[in-house]
């Protein structure tokens, strides 16, 4: 046999050896894959609080009163002047409201307390009108009608007291049916002007 012949058949004898020993005798490599488990914290969620924004603070103008003077009894049943206070609305004028408030009268609450008015319920202000130095109150005639002297006095000074403590530092004129009073009704009370708390007392 040649010298190429005994190689080929060494080649063929060696590739037949591994060809064998690769399948039937070697534990084929199995290789494992390490999953990477990632662990995630699950946070429930966050409750969002729902600020409640409290109102905003409205600074309140404070409330305005006017002073209206009525009549009614002392401890001793002496005839006195009930001064009441009533709130003014927004925007009125002090003066104008609370003559209308002293010719509507006393409330029916404060009739239950022996409040009264000598004024007519027909009484009317027909104009307050206020100029850079005095203050004019015209008043409907019937403010002189009825009742008696007493009456009249007691009537007239109601309005003069209600007109003096609602009404600016100026001198003020009291008018009926657009005329200058100066002589009050039949009975013939005097009144002095400007007014004053002693202007029917001359």
């Amino acid at each position: 046999m040649g010298f190429w012949s005994k190689l080929v058949i060494l080649s063929l004898a060696a590739l037949a050896f591994f060809y064998v020993k690769i399948n039937f005798f070697d534990t084929p490599h199995v290789k494992v894959e390490k999953k990477l488990v990632v662990e995630e914290q699950v946070t429930p969620p966050v409750e969002k609080k729902e600020t409640v924004k409290s109102p905003a603070k409205v600074p309140q103008t404070p409330k305005t009163y006017v002073t209206v003077y009525f009549l009614g009894m002392d401890k001793s049943d002496a005839g006195v002047f009930k001064k009441v206070k009533r709130e003014l609305p927004k925007g009125q004028s002090k003066l104008t409201y609370a003559l209308n408030q002293l010719v509507a009268g006393p409330s029916p609450y404060e009739k239950n307390l022996g409040v009264y008015s000598e004024i007519p319920k027909n009484v009317k202000i027909l104009g307050v009108v206020e100029s850079n130095n005095k203050i004019i109150i015209d008043v409907s005639s019937n403010i002189q009608t009825g009742g008696g002297a007493d009456s009249l006095y007691s009537r007239v000074k109601q309005l003069i007291k209600t007109a003096l403590a609602n009404a600016p530092d100026k001198p003020i004129y009291l008018y009926i049916n657009g005329k200058k009073a100066e002589v009050l009704g039949g009975e013939g009370i005097m009144i002095s002007q400007p007014l004053n708390e002693n202007s029917l007392d001359g």
